[in-house]
């Protein structure tokens, strides 16, 4: 097997400080824990403010110091999105949460991926690597990665410096005995154990893991203890090294929180745009996709809005999306700043065959084209002011139809199909018949009206109360206008039941 450790250690930042532009003018900033700083971005690190350092020494380096409190629930909903990020490359995925704080020190959130079943279908090792480092620096997440023959080794790796070096070059996964050789060669403070542990190490004067394997386990047991030796087993293989397996939810949700308010539509444009990215790259690679997005702008102190756009047909490009999301914001007015954006997507569902129409030279470009159109008369009116029509199963004409979007018009297509009549229809039909007016057997409706076609008879429901039997006819006024109208055969009276174009 061929696993990969993903480890996220600028994570408690990140997920405080994503909604920003990359490159942006923004003060030092840095997440506080217990009083210490656990992380700080790249314009704090140059002036000297350290992970570990105390609050006050940080601002006694750095008097414009921007302190964000740490939010351990928010890190743990970016390492669950990440995981099914991680998720629509294989299907072995196992997230690992940070650690708790120690002397100032923590271990970072990280994903367990297996890749041996997925590297064909990915273009080879060389070409995963790339691809999830390109999305991660897209996603404005900083990761390193590490490669092993199990997850220990993995995590193990991915702290060696001249492993990533590798890692970063390779295009095949190295034989069983450089595995070996990578972890005898890693210091033994990368060991993944307690602080207690690894001072025990160094007094023993083993500084190398090649140092540790090379004492007789039983020593390393009663020196160490059994959890020790356990862990030295999974790391050389000679043991199972079992973790958790992640089951993804049929659902989108991921937030970002931006440390400098939000106070004006086009300032959204970045947050939402990059949500957008990354819930398209989970559907297509899933084959999935969704009818609705559901955005939520968080203004602080419990206060929120909801947005939702109503999507018609399967779109799986943020830019259409975040053009509809747009028309939205449009309708908005904000009275007050946004302190985070968030987007879920509560039904996540199965892409059939032919809903996707990528046809760019035929029929399909312009049903495409149709579709974008429909999609954003709802952004702009309301989902409730646009819908299409649907044949439905009944004898009766203002019966045979049904409002629906175009969505389940188009899913219905490829299922069994209502026939249509092949008789002449009028384009407009009235949602209830229309009583004619007559007298000495002639019909009236903007003037008299002349019988040009029929009778076509239509009975139904003859087995339920009260009889439906119709004798309808195409009629002319002088004007020239048509209509569809009908004699009911019960009360022998005249209705109009819908007009010609």
């Amino acid at each position: 097997m061929l696993w990969l450790c993903i480890q996220f250690p600028k994570l408690p930042l990140e997920v405080l400080t994503r909604a920003q532009p990359q490159g942006g003018e923004t003060a030092p900033q840095a997440v506080v824990e217990k009083q210490l700083i656990v992380e700080s971005d790249p314009a704090a690190s140059q002036r000297g403010v350290e992970t570990g350092l105390s609050i006050a020494t940080a601002c006694a380096l750095c008097a414009d110091l921007r302190l964000l409190a740490r939010d351990p629930q928010r890190e743990q909903q970016q390492l669950q999105q990440l995981a099914q990020w991680g998720y629509s490359f294989t299907p072995v995925v196992s997230p690992q949460t940070v650690g708790p704080m120690n002397n100032g020190e923590s271990t970072p959130a990280h994903l367990y991926l297996e890749l041996s079943g997925c590297l064909k279908a990915n273009g080879g090792l060389r070409a995963l690597i790339d691809q999830l480092n390109n999305e991660l620096e897209h996603m404005g997440v900083d990761s390193i990665m590490g490669l092993g023959h199990n997850p220990s080794a993995a995590r193990l790796l991915s702290q060696l410096p001249e492993h990533r070096q590798w890692l970063a070059q390779t295009h095949t996964a190295p034989a069983p005995q450089q595995w070996k050789q990578w972890i005898s060669f890693t210091p033994s403070k990368l060991l993944d154990c307690d602080h207690k542990t690894l001072a025990k190490l160094y007094t023993c004067g083993i500084k190398r893991v090649s140092q540790l394997l090379a004492i007789p386990l039983s020593e390393v047991g009663a020196r160490f203890g059994r959890p020790f030796v356990d862990y030295l087993a999974r790391l050389n293989g000679s043991r199972q090294d079992p973790v958790s397996s992640y089951q993804p939810p049929a659902q989108f949700h991921s937030e970002l929180f931006s440390p400098s308010p939000l106070d004006n539509s086009e300032q959204l444009l970045f947050p939402m745009g990059r949500l957008l990215r990354e819930l398209c790259a989970q559907l297509q690679r899933r084959q999935l996709y969704t009818q609705r997005l559901q955005w939520q702008l968080n203004f602080g102190q419990n206060k929120t809005q909801a947005i939702t756009v109503e999507i018609s047909t399967p779109q799986l490009e943020s830019q259409r999306l975040l053009v509809l999301t747009k028309l939205q914001l449009e309708r908005l007015t904000l009275d007050q700043p946004v302190q985070s954006v968030c987007l879920s997507c509560d039904h996540l569902m199965t892409l059939e065959q032919g809903l996707l129409d990528e046809d760019l030279l035929g029929e399909g470009s312009q049903i495409q084209r149709k579709q974008q159109l429909i999609n954003k008369l709802k952004a702009r009116l309301g989902h409730q002011a646009v819908s299409g029509v649907a044949l439905k199963e009944s004898y009766l004409p203002e019966q045979a139809w049904q409002s629906a979007n175009a969505l389940l018009i188009q899913s219905n297509s490829n299922g069994r199909k209502i026939k249509p009549i092949k008789a002449l229809r009028p384009n407009w039909l009235l949602s209830r018949p229309s009583k004619l007016d007559s007298s000495e057997h002639k019909l009236f409706y903007r003037g008299e009206l002349q019988l040009l076609q029929g009778p076509e008879r239509i009975d139904g429901y003859w087995w339920q109360h009260g009889r439906h039997g119709r004798d309808y006819y195409i009629a002319k006024n002088k004007r020239g206008e048509l209509y569809w109208v009908f004699q009911d055969l019960t009360s022998e009276e005249w209705f109009l039941q819908g007009i010609y174009s």
